[in-house]
């Protein structure tokens, strides 16, 4: 206790900023190895709202714009953790949901397994993110409303009452390197005065899970406890605008939830209520809840205009590549993966085009769009539906140029032949194809922004749809 603190220096991966702090020498093994728990997001690229940037996560770089691989109750619903692998790079981060470990599995299940969420589910290298809502289900539609104490879901063990104590201590058991504290969401119909009560309840419950979570930290154990806060160099701190001054609080995991349901005004106080709080991003949440596509953009924009720009954002829940673009243009950097996942449920396999050039997934994928969108088999300008009997005798890959697993090694007719005699593996083989799509797509975007031309592909990309949305309507 004696001895003189010890100065430790963080630099930011390109080094562009660092920060000072003064760590008592008996606090050092702990804030190093918190740090490296950390979360800190850079700005690598600009390109008018939307950036690129490299989140560290675990020392791990996480690109953005990016989308997380979507689970269901600890599990991609299709691949296994060794099909996952095949992913990468361009996957890189899973989300979970915590609502999805209330009961069976509940969190005192998990605790007492003792390695958290990451070793539970079998991807122990993979960072992972713990959600509030899976977009594809509708937990809070419940059959009775939600107070000021607790949200009314239904999951799949029935309806409950979550509290934001019983949502803290799924994610204590957890262990998720970021997570999204509890929110009131609400669909995107909803009345002025309950989305109102959806905001304030939602801000409030912020307070609480930033509260809960603080005291979770200093109940760890010895080894794994948070120490007393190091002191800061303010002048050094304060040179650098995207840090939060190294700080092991809960700045580095937690990300406040942004509702207001489909009325901007209250998207608007929703972000001013919560962008002052100490917390690593925020999540843009209540998407995909009967909200109309158009209003989409004009509600990010109400939110994203009053949040600190030197810190993530989520949006979970946009449902089609043209909303993927309003949303990065406007500066959302992190998405999930939901859109192909349901897109493979249905039979179905992505096919717009991701790219402007001739290389890999540029004319000849347009081709095969414009070649494949058949109306009456039920195909659109964005994917193509392996149920129908026209790719029986398909001896090419799903898609030409693609070089994902599927398609290097499969036919559509195989394809057809497993969806159509209920193969587990057409699911598998469908995810394969609709993920790794979906990831060259945020790929492109990643291009477009780094070169300064984003604006150029996003009016590419939504005119060649409705070129061959045309097409389609005179067939």
């Amino acid at each position: 206790p004696s001895a003189r603190p010890v100065t430790l220096l963080t630099c930011s991966r390109s080094c562009a900023y660092s920060t000072r702090l003064q760590v008592p020498p008996f606090q050092l093994s702990a804030v190093v190895s918190k740090l490296q728990l950390s979360m800190m997001f850079t700005a690598t690229a600009q390109d008018g709202l939307a950036r690129c940037g490299v989140m560290m996560i675990r020392n791990t770089p996480i690109h953005t714009p990016t989308a997380m691989l979507y689970t269901r109750r600890g599990g991609c619903m299709f691949l296994t953790p060794d099909m996952m692998e095949k992913l990468r790079p361009e996957a890189q981060l899973l989300q979970v949901n915590t609502t999805q470990f209330l009961n069976l599995p509940s969190p005192e299940i998990i605790q007492q397994y003792g390695k958290g969420i990451h070793n539970y589910i079998g991807t122990p290298s993979w960072p992972v993110l713990a959600s509030n809502r899976d977009p594809t289900l509708t937990e809070y539609l419940g059959t009775k409303p939600s107070n000021n104490t607790a949200a009314y879901m239904t999951i799949y063990t029935g309806g409950a009452y979550v509290a934001p104590e019983r949502y803290m201590q799924a994610i204590s058991a957890m262990q998720p390197d970021l997570f999204i504290a509890l929110a009131d969401e609400v669909p995107g119909d909803t009345k002025l005065k309950r989305v109102k009560q959806s905001v304030d309840r939602t801000t409030n419950w912020l307070g609480e899970c930033i509260k809960i979570h603080q005291q979770q930290e200093q109940q760890q154990p010895p080894q794994q406890q948070q120490q007393e806060e190091p002191n800061h160099n303010t002048a050094d701190a304060s040179a650098n605008p995207n840090s939060s001054g190294g700080s092991s609080s809960p700045s580095r995991q937690l990300f406040a939830p942004v509702v207001g349901g489909g009325i901007a005004a209250e998207r608007a106080r929703a972000a001013q209520a919560v962008a002052e709080k100490d917390v690593a991003g925020f999540a843009l949440c209540g998407f995909g809840m009967g909200e109309r596509a158009s209003q989409r953009p004009e509600l990010l924009q109400a939110a994203l205009e009053h949040l600190p720009k030197d810190k993530p954002k989520i949006a979970a829940g946009l449902d089609c590549p043209d909303d993927i673009l309003d949303a990065v243009a406007l500066g959302v950097d992190l998405f999930d993966c939901s859109y192909p996942t349901q897109v493979t449920a249905n039979g179905y396999a992505l096919s717009f085009p991701v790219r402007e050039d001739n290389s890999e997934q540029g004319s000849s994928t347009a081709a095969s769009a414009q070649q494949h969108m058949d109306v009456d088999c039920g195909a659109d300008d964005t994917k193509i539906n392996m149920w129908a009997t026209q790719y029986r005798m398909g001896k090419g890959p799903l898609v030409q140029g693609c070089s994902c697993f599927t398609c290097r090694n499969h036919s559509r007719a195989y394809i057809h032949h497993l969806l159509q005699t209920h193969e587990m593996l057409a699911g598998v083989l469908l995810e394969m194809h609709n993920t790794h799509w979906w990831l060259q797509f945020f790929a492109a975007i990643r291009e477009a922004i780094q070169q300064g031309r984003l604006q150029k592909y996003i009016q590419w990309f939504k005119q060649g749809r409705q070129l061959l949305q045309l097409q389609q309507a005179e067939q």
